[in-house]
């Protein structure tokens, strides 16, 4: 359990089977893996995102965000988006967006504007699964 995929699946495995992140795979995130921004605490992760750009529109969609839960409220998720925002910058994004079900307030909090399917990029909006009736949040950068 040492490599960073095993440890991103821990981290997010409580998430996952709370219905509040989508489950994803050892080699999904492996073959990922430099999507993702990891905070980590005395060699313990305790807090990831993903961060896959779309490079038409320049928009970066956050995805698979979960801070653990004894480093929550703690403002590891601030520090997180911090962290993301400034690989959104270098990637050459103009805006990031994430879908969430859960969370509504944190993301208004950081300034994130609710926003429709229709404000997604293109092959995105293909992908978009009404039926998980996620709320759309976007913030400039």
């Amino acid at each position: 359990m040492s490599d960073k995929a095993s440890q991103i699946l821990k981290l997010l495995a409580p998430f996952v089977q709370e219905g509040k992140i989508l489950p994803r795979t050892h080699s999904q995130i492996s073959a990922n893996i430099d999507d993702f921004v990891l905070l980590f605490e005395e060699k313990k992760l305790i807090a990831c995102a993903g961060l896959k750009p779309y490079k038409k529109g320049a928009v970066g969609e956050i995805y698979s965000l979960a801070v653990a839960e004894n480093s929550q409220k703690t403002g590891a998720a601030a520090k997180l988006l911090t962290q993301i925002i400034s690989k959104a910058k270098k990637l050459n994004c103009t805006k990031i967006f994430a879908l969430s079900k859960h969370n509504i307030n944190w993301f208004l909090k950081q300034k994130f504007t609710q926003m429709e399917v229709g404000d997604l990029p293109e092959n995105r909006q293909k992908s978009f699964d009404h039926q998980r009736n996620s709320c759309i949040f976007f913030k400039d950068l």
